[in-house]
């Protein structure tokens, strides 16, 4: 009961992934055994999981770990034997994992932390950063936001000390992954928490990580989650002062990412054509040599369709074990590394094949792309909107004195992309209104039914495929309801604000 009563705060889980001591010194033996230049893939595995009330169980790493093995053999074992796995779990009441969330699914992360593979390599490589997107069988969805960093795979190890011919070995480095799992799509935020966890763990041994790690857990569990309106929550972990923006909409997540990030990698045209695919529920594979730009680019486009909603699954980031999901037969929006984009492409029939890095579409085993555009006056009022806003934070800072504190220089570029990711919003929320204006004078509230019909008389010939395509899809069914309902959402508030005075008439004297 008074767990009901606590308001909801920002961690879920704090995940630590990578390869055991066993399968390092292995690797540390093979390596240098043959001198190989090239790096080695570990198997990337559950470390240990933190997780609130963060209870203190010895053999709880022993635990987590046979959970994710067995979790990884589930798919192959599923058909054989259905019940096998549901049958273990309930006859073992000393396995069950206590203290992690019940609905975070430990199966897919190993691969979902490390998507191109865990690699052991003779040099120490930079910090990545990636993002993640979990979404359950009845559409909640759980954010992940990744951390991968290298240390050298014998720190602390016994072996590491080889006696007087050790120095002939190579030193070597592999990666760990830590992931921050919170309900809430804070994806800047938690980049900034792991920016200030990477300056702690820099300077700590390995034996030591567990403990900052928990510390680190234990401080972000405490972070609560504003309410929606215009209160953001401000809170501190050395060095950096961190920032939650709290929901302008109840209904709606809050908007944690840099939404101008599609209009440096696509122009308006091949943007629309990509939002028009969504509005009609193609099968949609997004292509990156970035992980981290998968997610960010998905998550935008999602927010430019809103208030309408994607019903469809939603993989943002596939790992290279996970390819046989692009072979679904629904619609769906999906992300892939930018090296399977020629398997991709001459492998599957009819996917729209968006590469992030260049800016193009193509679909797949054809030359051109056979899909129906969004009409055009709301098209070009769109790109005219676009081409008005200055999404370069630079240009607008030229003019101002250089800023000596990184607090006051971050306070400054946040209000800036708070007030641009405010004039796209409106800007999305236009183009759904111009696409869709006329359905509302086409609703029979009384009988809840719309007259698709008469609706698709009043358009153009060159729309007609257009209209006739999305009025047939899951996301205009479900606006369609919305609008029956009288629902008073973003769209409804700026196809009101957006009307003229003789529309307004005509509605009043319906």
């Amino acid at each position: 009961m008074m767990t009901d009563c606590l308001l909801p705060t920002l961690l879920e889980a704090c995940v630590v992934v990578g390869a055991s001591s066993e399968k390092h010194q292995e690797a540390y033996q093979a390596v240098n055994s043959n001198e190989s230049s090239e790096s080695l893939l570990l198997e990337p595995e559950i470390l240990y999981v933190l997780a609130p009330p963060f209870l203190s169980r010895p053999a709880g790493n022993e635990v987590l770990k046979s959970r994710a093995k067995r979790h990884r053999s589930f798919l192959r074992k599923k058909k054989e034997n259905p019940s096998s796995d549901q049958s273990a779990s309930e006859g073992n009441g000393k396995s069950e994992d206590v203290g992690v969330p019940k609905n975070i699914d430990l199966m897919a992360l190993p691969q979902l932390c490390f998507p191109g593979g865990l690699h052991v390599t003779r040099e120490e490589k930079n910090e990545q950063f990636l993002f993640l997107v979990f979404t359950d069988v009845f559409g909640n969805k759980t954010h992940g936001v990744v951390m991968q960093y290298y240390r050298p795979i014998l720190e602390g190890m016994s072996c590491y000390q080889n006696g007087p011919g050790s120095s002939k070995f190579s030193k070597l480095f592999s990666a760990f992954g830590v992931c921050v799992i919170s309900k809430y799509p804070y994806f800047t935020a938690l980049k900034d928490c792991l920016s200030c966890l990477l300056f702690q763990l820099r300077s700590c041994r390995l034996s030591e990580m567990e403990e900052r790690l928990k510390e680190f857990a234990i401080k972000l569990s405490l972070v609560p989650i504003p309410p929606p309106g215009q209160l953001h929550l401000m809170f501190t972990l050395r060095p950096l002062t961190i920032i939650l923006p709290s929901r302008e909409d109840k209904n709606l997540p809050a908007v944690d990412l840099d939404l101008h990030l599609p209009f440096l990698c696509f122009r308006p045209q091949q943007l629309l054509l990509v939002l028009s695919c969504l509005l009609q529920e193609q099968q949609v594979v997004l292509f990156s040599a970035d992980w981290a730009r998968l997610t960010l680019i998905a998550e935008s486009l999602l927010i430019f369709l809103q208030p309408l909603t994607w019903q469809h699954p939603y993989v943002p980031v596939l790992a290279r074990g996970m390819l046989d999901f692009l072979m679904a037969p629904t619609a769906f929006l999906m992300g892939c590394h930018l090296s399977h984009f020629a398997e991709v492409a001459t492998e599957i029939d009819d996917l729209i094949l968006v590469n992030i890095d260049d800016g193009s579409i193509s679909m797949s085993l054809s030359d051109a792309i056979d899909i129906p555009e969004i009409p055009v006056a709301a098209a070009d009022y769109f790109i005219q909107r676009i081409q008005s806003l200055q999404i370069h934070f630079d240009l607008d800072q030229y003019h101002s004195a250089s800023c000596m504190d990184i607090n006051e220089q971050r306070a400054q570029r946040r209000t800036w992309q708070h007030k641009l990711n405010h004039k796209i919003q409106n800007i999305a929320v236009e183009l759904l209104v111009n696409i869709f204006r006329d359905v509302i004078s086409h609703l029979n509230y009384e009988h809840r039914v719309f007259h698709s019909e008469e609706f698709l008389k009043t358009r153009e010939p060159e729309e007609q495929l257009f209209y006739r395509t999305v009025l047939d899809t899951h996301i205009f069914h479900s606006f369609l309801r919305d609008r029956l309902n009288k629902k008073i959402d973003n769209f409804a508030r700026m196809e009101l604000s957006t009307r003229s005075e003789r529309q307004k008439y005509v509605t009043v004297s319906i």
